[in-house]
């Protein structure tokens, strides 16, 4: 009968430790967290950091959110730090005049892995002279800006003002599903390289086709656009899609989360296209880049 108990005491112990979610057991041996870092999600033509200097409410929601993450062992970055060191540095000032270059800078020195825009929802409920509040929380790949999922979480209604109390509900219920999501993708990343789509297009007057014979040795140059691919891809991974007369697409190139020249730093799709633009070079050849966002490169042959 007392081995019998013991069976089944083990049993139960067992079941609750495998049920039990990663960010409360731990990291796996050599498993590395994501660095993350969560921004107010804005609408289009705000200002990132008019919006979160100048409503309360978002700061304290932010603050909330982080602490909940930090509860949960997560590897944070303060965006109020980094909008502080934005303030010394020169080369976002130059770029405050547009807000998408802004924030792209912002992130891109904050040497996060993953960003989390966060929507704030209060909701007033005046009959009842009480509150709530939503959180949906959209998490991007730095690098490359690729979606990696969504959670929503709310608040009960309940009479108070107090935002960061009802952030705090709302998180409550998102915060390890919304963890171990991020860690599930990021594991991803680093093993199998994040997503670009690249597209090559011909200049109306360009004086080559994609059989043309160019660089040395000479080569077609849809075979030595693919010959790059081939080399540079993370893994070799890559995907041409096809060649038409004007157009050869690379539908998904694998590219690696660090950069290889600086471990320190992340590989995104601004410094594939920086080496693609080398390459061309070498060969005699000159490209201009008419779409240059993280995860979609379309460039033109001149």
């Amino acid at each position: 009968m007392k081995h019998q108990l013991f069976d089944c005491l083990l049993f139960f112990a067992c079941t609750l430790l495998y049920v039990a979610p990663l960010s409360v057991i731990g990291q796996p041996d050599g498993q590395i967290k994501p660095k993350i870092m969560v921004i107010p999600k804005i609408k289009e033509g705000e200002s990132l950091k008019s919006v979160y200097d100048s409503n309360t409410n978002v700061r304290m929601a932010l603050a909330k959110i982080n602490e909940a993450f930090l509860k949960k062992g997560a590897n944070l970055i303060s965006f109020d730090a980094k909008l502080k060191e934005a303030k010394q540095n020169t080369m976002i000032g130059k770029s405050s005049g547009n807000q998408s270059d802004y924030k792209s800078t912002v992130l891109q020195m904050s040497g996060s892995d993953i960003y989390v825009e966060a929507d704030i929802n209060v909701v007033k409920h005046g009959q009842t002279s009480a509150s709530s509040v939503s959180v949906i929380l959209e998490a991007y790949q730095t690098g490359t800006s690729n979606f990696l999922g969504v959670k929503e979480g709310r608040s009960r209604i309940t009479r108070t003002d107090d935002i960061g109390f009802l952030t705090a509900q709302a998180m409550d219920s998102i915060t390890d599903g919304f963890l171990n999501l991020m860690q599930l993708k990021f594991d991803d990343i680093n093993k199998n390289g994040q997503s670009v789509y690249v597209q090559f297009s011909l200049s109306d007057n360009s004086r080559y086709t994609f059989d043309t014979e160019v660089g040395k040795p000479a080569t077609m140059l849809s075979e030595l656009i693919e010959e790059w691919f081939r080399k540079n891809a993370l893994h070799g991974v890559y995907n041409n899609q096809g060649v038409t007369e004007k157009v050869m697409i690379i539908s998904d190139v694998r590219i690696p989360l660090k950069n290889p020249a600086n471990p320190q730093s992340n590989y995104t799709g601004q410094q594939l296209f920086s080496d693609i633009y080398k390459y061309f070079k070498s060969q005699g050849l000159q490209i201009k880049r008419d779409i240059g966002t993280n995860n979609k490169m379309l460039i033109t042959i001149l």
